[in-house]
C-alpha cells in the first residue's frame, strides 16, 4: 500500500517538474521573441545611388536600406511610381538630396507620402553649398578664364566683377543673386531647360562636403535610433577617414597636370565642386541631350567653337548619364576629342563613392596634357587678338596705314 501510494507521488512530482520545465522554455521564447522586436532594423530611404551609398556606409547592418532611384540611372529623368509612394510612406527615415537636385515631382511625392516631415531630411542644405556661376557656367568663363577673356578683349572688365557690370548694362533685373537664373532664360539659348536653382547640388565631387553630409546622416541615424548609436558613430568615423584618404588621393592626381593645362570642357554643369575644390578650370557648356525638348541655337554652337578654340581645348568631356546628338557636330568643327565614360550623376550597381571619384578623376587626369605647349603660350597672346580682338590690331595697322598716308601728303 505504501508502496503503491509512493509511486503515485513520484509521478505526480515528475509531471510537476515537466511542466516548470516547459513553462521556463516558453518563457525563454517569449523573452527571445521580445529581443528580436526590440532590435527591429530601422527602415531608411534614399532618393539617389550616391546619398543610399553614404548611408550604407554608416547604418551597414543597422539599418533596411531601400533606394528610390535604380543605378546608373540619370536622376533628373526619373519619374516616379505608385509603388514609390509606398517605399516612402513604409520608411521610418528618408533622406533627399534637395537644392532642387530632384524633380519637383519626386519632392511633392516625398512631402505627401512620408509618414512625419521630420523624418524627411534635405542632405544638401547641410554641406555648405556653393552658388551656380552667374553667367549659366559661363562663370566658369568667370572668376578664372573669364578674366582672361576680359583682360584681352576689354580692360574695362577685368576682375570677377565684370560678371556685375554685364547685368547693369543689359538688365537691371538681375542685380543680386537670382540674376543667374533669370540670365538662363533670357540671355543665353544654352542654358534654356535646365531646372536647377541657385545652388550646385553635386555635392560629391568634394569629398570635404560629402564628410559634411556623413555628418548630418550620422545624427538622423542616432537621433531614430539610439540603441545603436555607438555603432552609427564609429562607422561614420571610419567613413570620414576613408575621405580624407580619398581627398589626398585626388588632390595628388589632379596637381600631377601641369596649371596650364587644368582646363576642361564638359556638356553639363556638374563639376563646379571639383572646381571649387581642386582648381581645375571647368569651361562648361550646356549642351541639350538627345531626349531634350531644346535644341541647340546656331548662336549657342559658335559660341562653344569660340570657347574650344580660344582656349585650345583638346578634349570634351562626357557624361555617361545623357547622350547628346550636338557632340559630334562640335568634334567636326573643331577637331576635339570627345571622352566619354564620366558618370557625374550616379552611381553604377556595386560600385562605391571612392571608387566612383577615382574613376571619374582618373577619366580626367589620364586624358589630359602632362607637358606645356609652349606654342599655346604664344597663342594666348597672338591669337586672342584674331577675331574680335583684331579691332585693336586692325587700330595698329591702321595707323601705320594712316602714317603712310600722312607720308604721302608730306611728299605732295
Amino acid at each position: 500500500m505504501h508502496t503503491k501510494f509512493f509511486k503515485v507521488a513520484m509521478i505526480f512530482v515528475s509531471l510537476f517538474i515537466i511542466a516548470c520545465s516547459s513553462t521556463d522554455e516558453a518563457s525563454v521564447e517569449v523573452i527571445a521573441n521580445d529581443s528580436n522586436q526590440a532590435v527591429e532594423k530601422l527602415n531608411v530611404l534614399a532618393t539617389t545611388p550616391m546619398l543610399a551609398e553614404y548611408v550604407r556606409q554608416i547604418g551597414k547592418d543597422n539599418i533596411d536600406l531601400n533606394i528610390l532611384m535604380p543605378y546608373s540611372a540619370d536622376p533628373h529623368s526619373f519619374e516616379a511610381s505608385p509603388q514609390d509612394a509606398k517605399k516612402i510612406a513604409d520608411a521610418d527615415l528618408v533622406f533627399y538630396v534637395g537644392l532642387k537636385y530632384e524633380s519637383t515631382g519626386v519632392v511633392e511625392l516625398l512631402e505627401n507620402s512620408v509618414s512625419s516631415e521630420n523624418i524627411l531630411i534635405e542632405v544638401g542644405a547641410s554641406i555648405n553649398p556653393i552658388e551656380f556661376s552667374e553667367e549659366g557656367h559661363d562663370d566658369h568663363e568667370g572668376h578664372d578664364h573669364g578674366d582672361e577673356k576680359h583682360e584681352d578683349d576689354d580692360d574695362d572688365h577685368k576682375g570677377h566683377d565684370h560678371g556685375d557690370e554685364k547685368h547693369e548694362d543689359d538688365d537691371d533685373d538681375h542685380e543680386g543673386h537670382d540674376h543667374g537664373d533669370e540670365k538662363h532664360e533670357d540671355d543665353d539659348d544654352d542654358h534654356e531647360g535646365h531646372d536647377h536653382g541657385i545652388y550646385d547640388p553635386h555635392f560629391w565631387f568634394d569629398p570635404t562636403r560629402v564628410s559634411l553630409a556623413a555628418e548630418l546622416i550620422k545624427n538622423e541615424l542616432i537621433k531614430n535610433d539610439s540603441a545603436n548609436e555607438s555603432s552609427y558613430a564609429s562607422s561614420a568615423e571610419s567613413f570620414v577617414n576613408q575621405l580624407v584618404a580619398l581627398d589626398q588621393n585626388v588632390s595628388a592626381m589632379i596637381n600631377s597636370i601641369p596649371a596650364e593645362n587644368k582646363k576642361i570642357i564638359t556638356t553639363h554643369e556638374a563639376l563646379g565642386y571639383l572646381e571649387n575644390k581642386y582648381e581645375i578650370e571647368v569651361l562648361t557648356t550646356l549642351i541639350p541631350s538627345v531626349d531634350s525638348e531644346d535644341g541647340i541655337t546656331p548662336k549657342s554652337l559658335k559660341n562653344v567653337i569660340d570657347l574650344i578654340e580660344k582656349n585650345h581645348i583638346e578634349v570634351m568631356f562626357l557624361e555617361a548619364e545623357t547622350s547628346s546628338q550636338y557632340t559630334k557636330v562640335i568634334e567636326q568643327e573643331t577637331g576635339i576629342k570627345l571622352i566619354s565614360g564620366l558618370w557625374v550623376e550616379t552611381l553604377q550597381e556595386n560600385q562605391s563613392y571612392v571608387d566612383w571619384l577615382e574613376s571619374n578623376i582618373n577619366i580626367i587626369v589620364n586624358n589630359l596634357p602632362t607637358e606645356v605647349d609652349d606654342d599655346h603660350e604664344g597663342h594666348d597672346h597672338d591669337d586672342d587678338h584674331k577675331g574680335h580682338d583684331h579691332g585693336d590690331e586692325k587700330h595698329e595697322d591702321d595707323d601705320d596705314d594712316h602714317d603712310d598716308h600722312d607720308h604721302d601728303d608730306d611728299k605732295e
